[in-house]
């Protein structure tokens, strides 16, 4: 299992309402479409049936659900079971010219095409049968336009690289009134450097190659100003055709609000990693007065002490000397212990391999645990920032395990490898279920992730239940070779 930082509550929420305008519009798409949607389960009963088919053969929605097929004609019986087993093994097929019975009784010709009907795990569950009344082409568009018109989301028919019908809201997309768009050619609304890719994607559903196809375009809308519209698209049978069905939603104002979102958030990660390079300077700062000036001033005193111990005779004035040497002695290993704290001296002056390896001891001596370090590879040449950066997730992964593995053995593996400079920290603690800490904002973990990121590096963080786990950090970077 991998960390992954969480999304944002807002981020989530405009994912969900995508998703949702997207069932939306599909089943907008099945409902109004001018060709008969008709869906089987295993019985061959029927599941859906749009208002297409209602007008095509004339039984209403509801006198049809949960019933089988009532408009196969008693001669077309056999034939309608081997379509529907052919159906429900897998097979598609395509423009079936066919008879079929009105609930009048009257013979109607269609041209039919079926496919598996699935679920959302991809088992077959049924048929999915597409009708085009072939006896009167002219028929279909009258209803089909009350029925869209009104429409929310914008709705097409593209037959011969033409816009054969857009309702308004498609024509309100790009600028243009209904009678601007169609007919009209297909290429003439989109921008030049998607021209290609929508004709394509046209060209594929049309030829067959594909049957249905989702995507993101940009389209010229009459002002001259580009519009990013995303799209849904079937091929069906019209007026006898094939041809395009579909619908689409302009995209702009949330495309602009995801842009202006990722901006923000860009902006966060810089102050982000503006506040991380002050704080350590600050406490590189605070580091060398400590060790400098506050260490020094007690070295000095140390010394002053050391002198009047010397030069007197007086027993009671020896012994007092003598305990304030030893509170100035502990006195200055404080100040020590702070300052490495606060910003290690062998960082800058020995590197980051060597910084590892120093504070590994630390770790092994204040805990008592086993810590097996592997150190391999030359010096390398890391600036200043990433060294620091990786250096403190190595500390922040050795508190993690003081604090919270109950682990009693650490390995450390630390050099280069094909360019890369690779840090693992491994142990054999209980473990922890990665998914629910990230769910409950652990601000360290997702701190560690975020330095790796600020600076180009990766972080992975392993771990299950009662296994132990690993925190591995990939860095790219030049080796600098060791001089003679």
């Amino acid at each position: 299992m991998t960390l992954s930082i969480p999304q944002s509550p807002a981020e989530m929420q405009a994912e969900l309402l995508r998703l949702r305008e997207e069932n939306d519009m599909l089943r907008s798409l099945v409902r109004d479409a001018p060709v008969a949607f008709i869906a089987l389960d295993l019985q061959r009963h029927v599941r859906l049936w749009n208002h297409a088919a209602e007008r095509i053969f004339g039984w209403q929605e509801e006198e049809v659900i949960g019933k089988p097929l009532p408009h196969v004609p008693e001669a077309g019986e056999q034939s309608s079971r081997e379509l529907h087993q052919r159906a429900v093994s897998g097979d598609t097929l395509r423009d079936i010219e066919i008879e079929r019975m009105t609930k009048e009784g009257r013979e109607v010709r269609v041209s039919l095409s079926t496919s598996p009907l699935r679920d959302i795990a991809n088992n077959i569950i049924g048929m999915v049968a597409v009708y085009d009344d072939l006896d009167d082409s002219a028929a279909p568009e009258i209803p089909f336009r009350g029925l869209v018109e009104q429409s929310l989301v914008g709705l097409y028919i593209i037959q011969d690289g033409m816009f054969q019908y857009v309702n308004p809201r498609w024509a309100a997309m790009f600028g243009h009134t209904q009678q601007e768009m169609a007919p009209g050619r297909v290429g003439d609304f989109i921008t030049p450097e998607d021209r290609a890719t929508v004709l394509g994607n046209l060209d594929k559903r049309i030829s067959g190659e594909i049957d249905t196809i989702f995507y993101h375009f940009k389209g010229l809308h009459k002002e001259g100003r580009s519009v990013d519209i995303e799209v849904q698209g079937t091929r069906f049978q019209y007026r006898g055709r094939p041809a395009v069905i579909g619908v689409g939603i302009d995209v702009t104002e949330a495309r602009r609000h995801e842009q202006e979102i990722a901006r923000s958030q860009e902006r966060l990660r810089e102050l982000s990693q503006h506040l991380l390079t002050v704080r350590e300077e600050q406490r590189s700062k605070i580091a060398r007065e400590l060790h400098d000036v506050l260490g020094g001033t007690l070295t000095a005193l140390k010394m002053d002490i050391g002198w009047l111990n010397k030069h007197t005779s007086e027993p009671r004035l020896a012994a007092r000397a003598e305990t304030m040497m030893e509170m100035v002695r502990d006195a200055i290993d404080t100040v020590r212990k702070i300052s490495a704290e606060l910003r290690p001296g062998v960082l800058d002056n020995l590197g980051l391999l060597d910084a590892i390896e120093w504070e590994a001891d630390r770790f092994r001596e204040r805990m008592g645990m086993d810590c097996r370090l592997s150190l391999q590879g030359m010096p390398v040449d890391i600036e200043d920032a990433a060294a620091t950066a990786i250096f403190r997730i190595f500390q922040e992964s050795l508190t993690n395990i003081a604090r919270h593995a109950q682990a009693t053995m650490v390995e450390i593996d630390a050099g280069l490898v094909d360019g890369m400079l690779l840090l693992s920290v491994q142990d054999n603690g209980k473990g922890f279920d990665v998914e629910a800490v990230a769910d409950s904002k652990s601000y360290g973990l997702i701190g560690m992730a975020e330095r790796a990121r600020q600076f180009g590096a990766t972080l992975e963080i392993s771990s299950e239940p009662g296994r132990g786990s690993r925190v591995l950090l990939r860095y790219p970077l030049t080796v600098k070779k060791e001089s003679s």
